[in-house]
């Protein structure tokens, strides 16, 4: 969904932990348009959601922040659920701000949706522009 201040991303795996790296590769993607990654640096990330909505949307700001704040960007990662938590030790590339090519603000809670159907799980997420 094209909008002049947001952008929707759907998505989908068969699990959720496969549904978190899905949405930051997305998240990667279009911040670089594409540019490829070259993972140099590994990142420990911790996050304490209220539920697994605000979860996704954590780990997702989380992406956008290290990209546009330290430029690291997300090339993959192993990721280690809990209810709401989440513990994970990803790779990426560092010092990219140069590859950064579109401003995102952060994923907003706003229409967001994730549930599993049909043994997939899907997801919706806004994004501020």
């Amino acid at each position: 969904m094209d909008h002049t201040a947001d952008l929707a991303v759907e998505m989908w795996a068969p699990t959720q932990e496969e549904l978190l790296i899905v949405g930051a590769r997305a998240i990667i993607e279009i911040l670089t348009e594409g540019c490829p990654v070259t993972p140099d640096a590994v990142r420990e990330i911790a996050i304490d959601g209220i539920d697994p909505e605000d979860r996704l949307v954590q780990w997702l700001n989380e992406i956008i922040y290290a990209a546009v704040t330290g430029g690291f960007l997300f090339a993959g990662g192993k990721l280690c659920l809990g209810d709401t938590t989440l513990v994970a030790r990803i790779q990426g590339q560092s010092n990219a701000l140069d590859v950064i090519r579109t401003e995102l603000k952060s994923v907003t809670y706003h229409d967001l949706s994730l549930r599993r159907e049909a043994g997939v799980w899907r997801a919706f997420v806004v994004i501020d522009v």
